[in-house]
């Protein structure tokens, strides 16, 4: 029932879609040929800052396929550019050149190959010196090695939880012992999704369980991206936890309502947001 273009990868979605949100952000990563310049031009007529390190090859395209009919999807992925040992260097130290001038720094997304797994470790370790906040949402090989830097917050789903730990998390209670036992690793904040089951989230100030809203969604993928975006966008304001999951929760919540990958409409979000509940466990 027809197309609609949306950003991929999860730093740049969660930077468009703040901009939807009429929030600043810089976006910054590896960046190639035609769709790298059409994915700035994007981001940029969002309000968002770019700061790309142009390589060679090609910013990779997604196609999500989604049927209507039931919700059932699919990702169809195209090879992306072609990155050395040295753009990564060269990255890590453009990325670093903006940590005094910000507050919260998003590392999200896999890495291209020539980079190491951990390449976001040293990033993390120097982005805490410097008193930033980060929130990584890193999967598959991403995850552990720049788990073990501590970034402030991480964003896992339940598998990706589950190989943290070490063990199935098949409950609510299970996968909120399992956030409080990541916290204890020295990460300050766990959130932990569960697609139907809404998400997790241990903090200094408790435990919390963001229960999902009954709507009817069109296309699930960005939402991860739309529930950093939210965070963020409350803690950069002073927001408390439970304040923070509620706008959260209603900025993911509204990316499942568009057809395009991270798609966002501001009234989607105030109309959610009254609806949005924050238990604590």
């Amino acid at each position: 029932q027809g197309a609609a273009d949306g950003m991929g990868g999860k730093g740049a979605v969660t930077s468009w879609i703040l901009g939807q949100l009429g929030v600043p952000s810089t976006a910054t990563g590896l960046a190639a040929g035609e769709t790298g310049r059409r994915m700035a031009g994007i981001l940029e007529a969002a309000g968002v800052t770019t700061d790309f390190l142009w390589v060679a090859g090609e910013t990779r395209t997604n196609y999500v396929v989604a049927r209507p009919s039931d919700g059932a999807q699919g990702t169809i992925t195209v090879s992306g550019l072609e990155a050395t040992p040295a753009d990564g260097e060269r990255l890590g130290e453009r990325v670093a050149g903006h940590l005094d001038e910000c507050r919260y720094l998003l590392c999200g997304g896999s890495l291209p190959p020539g980079l190491p797994a951990d390449w976001y470790a040293p990033l993390i370790a120097r982005a805490r010196e410097q008193g930033v906040t980060v929130l990584l949402d890193a999967s598959g090989p991403y995850l552990a090695p720049n788990v073990a830097a501590r970034p402030h917050i991480i964003k896992p789903n339940a598998d990706e939880a589950e190989v943290l730990l070490g063990r199935p998390l098949p409950t609510l209670e299970a996968a909120a012992a399992g956030a409080v036992e990541l916290r204890a690793r020295g990460i300050e904040t766990v959130a932990i999704t569960l697609g139907e089951r809404g998400a997790v989230v241990a903090t200094d100030e408790g435990t919390f369980h963001v229960p999902p809203l009954e709507i009817r969604v069109v296309n699930t993928a960005g939402a991860g991206d739309g529930f950093n975006a939210g965070l963020l966008m409350a803690r950069s304001r002073g927001a408390d936890w439970p304040e923070a999951l509620r706008l959260a929760g209603a900025v993911a919540t509204s990316i499942l309502l568009t057809p395009g990958t991270g798609a966002c409409r501001p009234e989607d979000v105030a109309a959610l947001l009254p609806r949005v509940q924050v238990e604590r466990l």
